[in-house]
């Protein structure tokens, strides 16, 4: 068995691996809400980095050349 090859998926495939893992994360979240609380404001913050970063790339159509065909 192969764990570690290449993979291609349709873009509703990454949608439905996407909504899992956002569902993974808020159950995560609720079960460890206190410890959770605690590191919100850095959550925050990454968030916002991350978010500038992907419209950065976007507005400046720097995903062109990672495009796979």
């Amino acid at each position: 068995m192969k764990i570690f090859r290449n993979y291609f998926f349709t873009w509703w495939q990454v949608g439905l691996l996407k909504a899992a893992l956002l569902i993974l994360g808020i159950l995560i979240g609720t079960y460890f809400a206190p410890v959770v609380l605690q590191y919100a404001t850095l959550l925050a913050v990454l968030f916002i980095v991350i978010m500038i970063y992907f419209l950065y790339v976007w507005v400046t159509d720097g995903f062109k050349g990672s495009m796979m065909t």
